[in-house]
């Protein structure tokens, strides 16, 4: 009876570590997916930040040229305020002296038909109207000065009306060339305008997504770090890694065909963390435990094929994937250099390798700063 007690209770404590091994792994995995989903994520923030500032540039650009504009219109619009008085000035002068042209035309018409009118009997009363000889001489030249002087008044006051309508001309010529260049300028800040308000919609948009990625981001951060700090309960407590360093996890081979860090993944064809290195192997080759520890998974994970974890203490754990089989199980304290499985091309894989991994307090860090 005790015996089957004793028997029941190994069972029970086996799937408890087996479940323990299995919870462990996958959240180990969901945290690699996670982690990223995060950097994926940030790096579409990032651009989108960067996108969000260009466009926060370009409309400065867009409120200066528009500014500029504007005060060049303010000054073609006083121009031509200006050039409207002038015109409006030289109509008045050109008024005033066609008047006088018209009222000395006027008064020497009046003199011209007295003059032929009259014909000798004005001659006459010149000559009676004179004491003497000298008189009449005088009489007859002061005559004829009026007459040049009215004609001299008369052609002054028309040359001052040529050079009246002559500016005349001349300010409504530039009064159009301004108006055109206004309307020019006005075109142009509309054409600015509309993009400044397209720019402003864009920016608004790439900000209002900019938002939404940060927002996106936080929850999968908490969900990381919900299933990280999982991780680190599920890791041994209270214990210091003194293993120093670890030995190279493949005899057969030391190839390293992928490092650690960002690539095209080979088979997802994105950019993703790739959280170990891969060291190319044939099938069947010995893997090794690069240090000593406890297995705490030894089992089928859909992306890593057959692998096994392993805890060193002091938050360190090592992976070792696409094992073609499994030479240790989930409990089991193994030594360093121990055979714990051999290699292949389980789970998502394109090829024979093994790969290789090195976890910090559930962060992933380079192995070759450890091997």
């Amino acid at each position: 009876m005790k015996r089957r007690i004793l028997y029941l209770f190994v069972a029970v404590l086996a799937v408890g570590i087996f479940g323990f091994g299995i919870t462990f792994a996958d959240n180990s995995s969901k945290l690699g997916e996670l982690n990223n989903q995060i950097n994926s994520l940030q790096k579409e923030l990032n651009k989108g930040k960067v996108q969000e500032k260009e466009l926060g540039k370009e409309l400065v650009n867009l409120n200066s040229m528009i500014g500029e504009i504007e005060s060049e219109i303010s000054d073609l619009t006083g121009d031509i305020s200006a050039a409207e008085t002038k015109i409006q000035d030289a109509q008045v002068k050109l008024d005033e002296t066609q008047k006088e042209m018209d009222a000395q035309s006027e008064l020497m018409g009046q003199r011209i038909r007295a003059m032929y009118k009259n014909g000798e009997m004005g001659m006459l009363e010149i000559l009676l109207g004179s004491e003497n000889l000298t008189d009449l001489m005088t009489n007859i030249d002061m005559s004829q000065k009026i007459f040049n002087s009215d004609l001299q008044v008369l052609e002054k006051m028309e040359a001052d009306y040529k050079e009246i309508e002559r500016q005349k001309q001349e300010l409504a010529s530039m009064k159009q060339r301004l108006q055109t260049q206004k309307t020019a300028l006005d075109q142009k800040k509309n054409g600015l305008a509309s993009s400044q308000k397209e720019v402003a919609a864009l920016k608004s948009q790439v900000a209002g997504e900019n938002r939404e990625l940060e927002a996106e981001i936080d929850a999968v951060n908490r969900e990381a770090n919900a299933i990280k700090a999982e991780i680190l309960r599920s890791q041994s407590k209270d214990t210091v890694y003194t293993g120093g360093a670890m030995l190279w996890p493949c005899p057969a081979s030391t190839r390293i065909t992928s490092q650690f860090g960002y690539r095209l993944h080979p088979v997802l064809k994105v950019n993703k963390l790739h959280t170990g290195i891969d060291i190319g192997v044939a099938s069947g080759n010995r893997v090794i435990a690069a240090n000593s520890g406890t297995v705490i998974k030894a089992g089928w994970n859909n992306s890593y094929g057959y692998m096994v974890m392993i805890d060193h203490g002091g938050g360190i754990v090592t992976l070792y994937a696409h094992n073609s089989s499994l030479a240790v199980s989930t409990g089991q304290t193994v030594s360093a250099g121990q055979t714990i499985a051999y290699s292949g091309s389980t789970g998502m894989s394109t090829g024979p390798h093994l790969h290789f991994e090195v976890r910090v307090n559930g962060e992933y860090v380079n192995p070759l700063n450890y091997v």
